[in-house]
């Protein structure tokens, strides 16, 4: 199954201290499972590991993307091009840029299932061609 992790989740999965840890770790775990980390989550990563792990987690997580242990879909223009569409359609819930980039990536890999914890924000959206993010934490 191919799943979407965002910053949160991603986090999360390093923090054992996190809530959900076990739960992200057994599905990242999981051989079924494809892992995509969506490109404009990278920077929202880094700086929220460097921050509460410093800079040596922070340069594991990069290492892991250069040497293809993680995979990561690269925002395409045709998503930045719906980011802003995403933006104004929710923005009485402030879906920000990493969100709608999310969201774009989500619609065009037809993927409805995501790792976040962001429950407030991916319950609120619905991706074009499903009814809902399928949230699994």
């Amino acid at each position: 199954m191919r799943i979407i992790m965002d910053t949160s989740c991603m986090v999360g999965l390093v923090d054992k201290g996190f809530r959900g840890h076990e739960d992200i770790k057994v599905i990242a775990a999981d051989d079924a499972n494809e892992i995509i980390i969506p490109s404009p989550a990278i920077p929202e990563i880094c700086y929220m590991l460097n921050k509460k792990f410093g800079p040596g987690i922070e340069l594991r997580f990069i290492e892991d993307i250069a040497s293809v242990q993680l995979q990561v879909e690269v925002l395409e223009f045709r998503d930045i091009l719906r980011v802003p569409e995403i933006i104004k359609k929710y923005r009485s819930v402030n879906i920000g840029f990493v969100d709608a980039a999310i969201t774009a990536i989500c619609e065009r890999l037809h993927i409805n299932k995501i790792l976040t914890l962001d429950h407030r924000h991916f319950n609120a959206i619905v991706p074009l061609g499903f009814d809902h993010f399928d949230i699994l934490v």
